[in-house]
């Protein structure tokens, strides 16, 4: 028998499935993976699902099959079918072809994986949306809804906070969001108040809730990058204005920025107040503003650090914030704002390290180059790049070592917002390799067939993948996470409100990043493949899906076994 391992890691929303075995399995097809729930018995274990079908097979978008029929042609797979909550348990049995038919070859099994929680459950815990990254199971629900649900425009059901379509959509970032703002509400916390710097907000919901903290929540709302009012339209309401004039009861102050600036933060920081002292504890931050776009339509992330001396930094930035503007609220970036910004600020242990900016000498992007230089194992990104691809300098020190003769394994997907020009949209690292893609990949079609106001909501061109995150070596032994409300580039760090965290050592936090990061990458890099290829300019070179599904034969195994394929074989497995 062949020697095989499994293992699985999970996020707060997926989990992501291992294996490996010594040598090739004779007539293997593929693999069949079986999902055990805690508290269940094996013999009531499902199949895990695939929409990946044989080349030859004629099938539907989004169809759906058991992994014994559609057999699995890589040694990895993201389970996106579990529930946060759920702790699971996985088992692998090779396909093989026998007589005419697949034929489980249980001899040959692995034995079940480790089990893990799907959830956040630490001090350090990240979240994560699905929005339009999981249209294909948005589809389905889109489906399921009663006629009159139908007729509603997605807007309509995102203002609606008992909708199911926006509870799924928001996912865990949106519960996370919603703890933070509920925490102050909870029984003997009439002393916490919230703090928060926003760059964009309109979700009516959250406003809402913010106002019901009444002067308990106090609020910083940048200017945003809404429509203004222009000369063609002189009549047109500044979005922001009219949103900042929905936060009635709150302690609101807003900062304008202008010229090359950008009051770009999306943090919120909790505080006991004891006598005329506030004592932070808690703060949530990461990449998601808090409108439809950012918490349903495009891919976020968000982490909540429960650590005082980390929320006592974000506290100390946000009276900075307040302290550099006028009377009119107008940003002035003075000496004393950018003098607290120029260093570093550390936690007790050192483990959470926070920039915030504008910083001088791009402290923040030279503190995780260093890092990224250091990687062993592997590097996975999720990145938006809002201009110039010369100006991303996280991204090109990732590229780079793709180049190195024994390069770690890297992989991830920049979108950049195309801004009305006919450039990609999404570029994906596989294999040593930039890849392009176009706006055909973001939204399904039968989405935008069967239900009208996805087709004038989403398939406009647009922002899919907000996340600013790195994760490095999640299965080593120095583990890293990159994130926060910084695009990872020359302009963030000179000239924006942001903030950039790097948490180190938490094994946990990176692998929770590792799994969404995977799902993000391989559900687009699924539509990649059955969409058209652009080069680097955004020109059309081959109107043909580039791969049509599994293969008949058993000769898949070699990919795997040597080169790039393997190295990806190894990460999971921390070599």
């Amino acid at each position: 028998m062949a020697k095989n391992e499994i293992k699985a890691v999970a996020s707060s929303d997926d989990a992501e499935i291992a294996w490996k075995y010594n040598s090739k399995i004779k007539d293997c097809w593929g693999f069949a993976i079986l999902r055990q729930k805690k508290g269940e018995s094996t013999a009531a274990s499902d199949w895990v699902k695939s929409s990946v079908g044989f080349n030859d097979d004629p099938h539907k978008d989004f169809e759906y099959h058991d992994t014994t029929m559609w057999p699995i042609q890589k040694f990895n797979w993201t389970d996106f079918l579990v529930n946060e909550g759920d702790t699971v348990r996985y088992k692998v049995i090779p396909m093989t072809r026998n007589n005419g038919s697949l034929e489980k070859d249980e001899a040959k099994a692995t034995d079940w994986s480790n089990w893990v929680d799907v959830g956040a459950s630490a001090a350090t815990e990240g979240f994560f949306n699905r929005g339009a990254v999981a249209s294909q199971f948005v589809s389905r629900r889109l489906a399921n809804l009663p006629a009159k649900e139908k007729q509603k425009s997605l807007d309509e059901h995102l203002d609606d906070e008992n909708s199911p379509l926006r509870k799924f959509m928001g996912g865990t970032l949106l519960d996370a969001v919603y703890s933070i703002l509920e925490e102050p509400k909870k029984n003997g916390n009439s002393n916490v108040h919230l703090f928060t710097a926003l760059y964009e907000l309109n979700d009516i919901v959250l406003i809402k809730k913010l106002n019901a903290l009444g002067k308990r929540a106090h609020v910083i709302l940048g200017n945003g990058a809404f429509k203004k009012p222009s000369k063609k339209d002189p009549g047109e309401p500044d979005p922001q204005k009219v949103n900042a004039k929905k936060l009635t009861k709150v302690d609101l102050k807003r900062r304008i920025v202008k010229g090359n600036h950008f009051a770009h933060n999306k943090f919120v920081v909790l505080a006991k107040k004891a006598g005329n002292e506030f004592r932070p504890y808690k703060v949530l931050t990461g990449s998601t503003n808090w409108t439809h776009n950012g918490l349903f339509k495009q891919a976020n992330n968000a982490v909540i650090i429960e650590d005082a001396s980390v929320a006592k930094y974000y506290l100390d930035e946000w009276h900075k914030l307040v302290e550099d503007c006028d009377k009119k609220g107008n940003g002035l970036y003075a000496k004393p704002f950018k003098a607290f910004n120029a260093t570093v600020k550390k936690n007790t242990n050192g483990k959470v390290r926070t920039w915030f900016d504008p910083t001088s000498k791009e402290g923040d992007l030279e503190d995780a180059i260093k890092l990224i230089k250091g990687a062993k194992q592997g590097i996975l990104f999720l990145m938006f790049q809002p201009g110039n691809m010369e100006t991303a300098r996280l991204y090109k020190e990732i590229f780079k070592r793709t180049k190195e003769p024994n390069a770690p394994f890297i992989s991830g997907v920049i979108n950049i917002d195309p801004g009305g020009k006919k450039t990609p949209s999404i570029t994906f690292v596989n294999k040593g390799k930039e890849e392009y893609g176009d706006m055909s990949i973001v939204t399904p079609s039968n989405i935008k067939k069967d239900f009208g106001f996805w087709k004038v909501e989403l398939a406009r061109p647009t922002v899919t993948i907000h996340s600013k995150a790195i994760v490095i070596d999640p299965f080593g032994s120095k583990p890293v996470v990159i994130t926060g409300s910084n695009n990872m580039g020359e302009k963030a760090s000179q000239s924006n409100d942001d903030n950039l965290n790097i948490i180190l050592d938490n094994k946990e936090l990176a692998q929770s990043y590792a799994v969404h990061m995977q799902s993000v990458y391989h559900h687009y890099r699924w539509r990649f493949y059955r969409s058209k290829v652009t080069d680097k300019n955004g020109n059309e070179i081959d109107n043909k899906p580039k791969w049509k599904g599994l293969v008949r034969n058993a000769e898949w195994q070699g990919w795997y076994n040597s080169g790039l394929n393997k190295k990806e074989k190894d990460f999971w497995f921390g070599k």
